[in-house]
């Protein structure tokens, strides 16, 4: 559908490039106070040449600083970093968060078909630990091998209908299994889309994997609600939200719309009418939000 080829082809999705008044415009429209930018998928991820790759995400995160210095009050932003240079990603990280205030990190899942878990991976970890940030892993397209065995007879479901959370929460679970979070215990993560269906299957995950992974300090259940939060991103659906809530706590869910894949009006439209306790709503809303990210602290009326 129309969303799934703007996904795979960001530059034709209006106002992605947009990063001044009519963003601005759009929030105050439907009463958000502050944005966290960043550089959607692919990123980075999909430049072979470490270097060239390196030198394009200084340059991004250097646009997007100027445009969060532009609106200090309403717009954050999350570094662009080159996962195929992790040396370099990990000083990029320390560069942004020290000098620009960048909020943490986003990372486009797989880079060129090796994911994070690969140990050559953890000094960008071990930055972001130090650093005290989070690590948003956004999906990727699915690996060319997977997208071939599963989707080439419809390549509709390998996108964000399906594709894209099925490749994330393997990611995530690749993460776990690999023992990134006890070399790590500091290191915050966030994924987006209500968890990539990880609160629906962690009880059965958790049930196979934790037996067969005695080198694990916790449980693959206690890993994942210890170390990741969940935005509401591209999902406005309060059954979703409830198992979401029900699994991981309040504690770890974030108001996010997923701007301008989807709509920030009917993102607060949906939320504002939740019929959730208002401690609840607030921590959602902004306190989650300030707490993770260190964002100033928000009016009670606002969403991040």
């Amino acid at each position: 559908d129309d969303t799934d080829r703007a996904l795979q082809s960001p530059s034709r999705v209006p106002g992605l490039h947009d990063l001044g008044d009519m963003r601005i415009a759009e929030m105050d429209r439907a009463g958000i106070d502050v944005q966290v930018l960043s550089h959607t998928k692919p990123g980075a991820q999909e430049i072979e040449n470490g270097a060239q790759a390196a030198s394009l995400a200084q340059a991004a995160n250097d646009h997007l600083a100027e445009a969060v210095a532009r609106h200090p009050t309403r717009l954050a932003a999350f570094a662009t970093l080159a996962t195929g240079a992790p040396q370099a990603a990990a000083a990029e990280l320390e560069r942004t968060v020290q000098r620009m205030q960048f909020k943490g990190a986003m990372i486009n899942g797989h880079a060129r078909g090796a994911y994070l878990d690969e140990q050559r991976f953890w000094p960008i970890f071990e930055a972001a630990e130090a650093l005290d940030v989070p690590i948003y892993l956004h999906p990727s397209n699915p690996h060319p091998q997977v997208f071939d065995a599963y989707y080439k007879d419809y390549p509709q479901l390998g996108f964000a209908s399906w594709g894209y959370a099925v490749e994330t929460a393997t990611h995530v679970l690749r993460l776990i299994l690999s023992g990134v979070f006890d070399r790590f215990p500091g290191l915050r993560m966030i994924i987006g889309h209500m968890g990539e269906l990880l609160p629906f299957a962690l009880w059965r995950a958790d049930g196979r994997l934790t037996p067969k992974s005695p080198h694990l300090k916790k449980s693959v259940r206690a890993t994942f609600i210890d170390h990741f939060s969940v935005t509401t991103s591209g999902v406005f659906s309060t059954p979703e939200l409830m198992c979401t809530a029900s699994v991981m706590g309040w504690d770890n869910i974030l108001f996010s719309v997923d701007y301008p894949f989807e709509s920030n009006m009917e993102a607060v439209r949906w939320f504002s009418h939740l019929q959730i306790a208002e401690s609840d709503r607030e921590k959602v809303a902004y306190r989650n939000a300030e707490r993770l990210l260190k964002l100033p602290p928000a009016t009670p009326k606002g969403a991040v």
